[in-house]
């Protein structure tokens, strides 16, 4: 079959036809990075909570120094008493000897159901027992070295007319602040004389307040505090000073 051919003018209008054109494709807009600035870091308090956080801890110090040189707070803060006479060194020694005298002076010291009077005393200093339970202290008459003291470098003892040796010690353990209470440990003649605690069972040379034995011992704690004292002509036996930290200890000797 034939076909009629084309004449030059509709060759011409053919392949001048525009194409048909596709629909426009729309494309999504990318996001872009933000531009605005990140707020800086601010403070964790403002300078005005600091400020005001400043002038209170300094107002407190400021009180707690007037409280304690007897200011407006003074009640709070009790003064210590001065230098007291706690004992007499006669009666104290008379006991010791009584004890000596009746083969009890290894009961006598300590064992409340003991119907012999001690040969030690308690008492508080420098703050009275309604400011403190723990400034009770004891002062005790030393037995003689054969019958169970040794002295050490860390024993402070005070030695009366009469020729009796004298110590003193808070009561305060160091372990977890029991009172701790004289005794014997031991048998006559291999014993100790010793601060003892009740609750856990530390226990202290009397000779120097120095722990041997319980868990003030195998923790390694420091001596009881010791009570300075001064012995006159009269036997009169005064406190004068604390060598350490209640239920603390003592670093000195």
């Amino acid at each position: 079959m034939s076909y009629p051919e084309m004449d030059d003018d509709q060759q011409q209008r053919k392949t001048s036809s525009p194409a048909t054109s596709l629909p426009p494709v729309s494309v999504a807009a990318q996001p872009q990075p933000s531009t605005a600035s990140v707020p800086a870091k601010g403070p964790l308090i403002s300078r005005r909570v600091f400020l005001v956080g400043a002038l209170g801890a300094s107002a407190l110090l400021t009180v707690a120094s007037v409280a304690g040189s007897g200011g407006i707070l003074g009640p709070l803060f009790p003064p210590k008493e001065p230098p007291t006479v706690i004992a007499k060194a006669t009666d104290l020694e008379s006991k010791y000897q009584a004890a000596v005298s009746s083969s009890d002076v290894y009961t006598a010291l300590g064992d409340p159901s003991n119907t012999k009077e001690y040969f030690s005393q308690f008492f508080y200093w420098p703050y009275t027992i309604s400011d403190s339970p723990y400034y009770k202290n004891i002062v005790v008459r030393l037995p003689d070295d054969n019958l169970g003291v040794q002295l050490t470098d860390r024993s402070t003892v005070y030695t009366a007319p009469t020729g009796g040796r004298f110590v003193a010690y808070n009561t305060t353990c160091v372990h977890l602040q029991c009172l701790v209470n004289p005794g014997f440990a031991g048998t006559p003649g291999s014993g100790q004389f010793r601060l003892q605690c009740p609750c856990h069972g530390s226990q202290y040379n009397l000779a120097d307040g120095v722990p041997v034995a319980g868990p003030a011992y195998d923790l390694g704690l420091l001596p009881l505090p010791k009570v300075e004292l001064s012995i006159d002509a009269s036997g009169n036996i005064t406190a004068t000073n604390i060598q350490g930290q209640i239920g603390v200890g003592r670093t000195s000797q």
